[in-house]
């Protein structure tokens, strides 16, 4: 593990081969972990995977930062004027939002089964996870509170949880209760966003593709396809069969694809 500090903290990194570099960002709840298929799939390229503030081995955040500092601090840690970003859910967010904010930073971005930071719920399947989630989290449930976790973001709306598999199912449950018992606050603080993201899109002149699973929930197919179809150099790729975990499902697919689109924006293609 590598550390870079910030303010008041640091964040933990992998820094794995050489070439232009790419930065992978992982979803919220989980960690840097998430990236396991990924770390050493990409030779010729600088790949690095950071642990979000609040997750895995980065520290607990104790003043307001925004969503794109992460990526910035890291950066600058490295001194290196910019790089590739792919980001899965939350750390999709966190993509888009330094490319709104910080569009010399960023050479190009994936992002995963997310819209923008400003991302709106409003399926009946979502809605009522996510109020399931937050009563185990009030009555200090931490067990409930992962599995509802875990049927929101792996499972998805059409599938039983004997449906997904098992080791993934599992080291996202890891993951998420390392989360919860090395991080969680009576007092969280939570990352500023990005301001008026939506409307922004159209200025986003990095290439960017979308990544979606077939079996995601309703609220993120619609949210990134919104965000390809406003950014003016984007494409969608969905993966038939598979949940919002694209990257853990279908590791193999998720690198060819992912690949595909750095050699084309690097000049490697």
């Amino acid at each position: 593990m590598n550390r870079a500090a910030y303010p008041g903290g640091y964040l933990a990194y992998d820094d794995v081969g050489a070439g232009p570099p790419v930065l992978f960002l992982h979803d919220g709840t989980l960690d840097r972990r998430v990236w396991e298929g990924q770390l050493n799939a990409f030779d010729g390229y600088r790949v690095l995977s950071l642990d979000a503030r609040g997750h895995g081995e980065s520290s607990t955040p104790m003043t307001p930062y925004r969503r794109g500092d992460d990526v910035t601090a890291l950066l600058d840690h490295l001194e290196l004027p910019s790089a590739l970003l792919v980001g899965q859910a939350m750390g999709g967010t966190s993509a888009l939002d330094t490319a709104l904010d910080h569009p010399d930073r960023v050479d190009g971005v994936v992002i995963s089964g997310c819209g923008t930071s400003e991302q709106y719920w409003q399926s009946p399947f979502v809605v009522d996870l996510l109020k399931r989630q937050m009563d185990h989290a009030f009555r200090q449930d931490t067990e409930g509170y992962i599995e509802m976790f875990l049927r929101l973001w792996v499972d998805g709306p059409a599938r039983e949880p004997d449906q997904v598999d098992p080791a993934v199912r599992e080291r996202c449950r890891e993951m998420a209760v390392h989360t919860a018992t090395q991080h969680a606050r009576p007092d969280p603080v939570l990352p500023g966003k990005a301001e008026d993201t939506w409307n922004r899109l159209s200025d986003v002149d990095t290439p960017l593709l979308g990544i979606a699973g077939e079996l995601d929930c309703a609220d993120v197919l619609q949210m990134i396809e919104r965000v390809v179809s406003t950014v003016p150099n984007a494409k969608l790729e969905v993966f038939p069969g598979t949940g919002h975990m694209v990257n853990m499902e279908e590791p193999d697919r998720f690198n060819e694809t992912v690949r595909r689109f750095l050699d084309g924006v690097s000049g490697r293609g």
